[in-house]
């Protein structure tokens, strides 16, 4: 399973998806993803273990997720 690395801009029908960087696997992207940005928080989401949210320096709100 592969892992995106992605931040989204817009809302509803404008809405676009900017994927930075794939990783194998959850620890690859967390380590990949404070490589890249300047990572200021990054949380393990409860409800879904397999994904991530971060925040970076910079203002950017960024997620990993899971994709087959």
């Amino acid at each position: 399973m592969n892992y995106h690395i992605f931040e989204t801009n817009g809302i509803g029908p404008s809405r676009t998806k900017t994927i930075h960087a794939t990783a194998e696997t959850l620890a690859d992207a967390i380590k990949l993803a404070r490589g890249m940005f300047d990572v200021v928080d990054l949380e393990i989401d409860a409800l879904n273990p397999r994904c991530a949210d971060f925040y970076t320096r910079c203002n950017r709100v960024m997620s990993i997720e899971p994709w087959a």
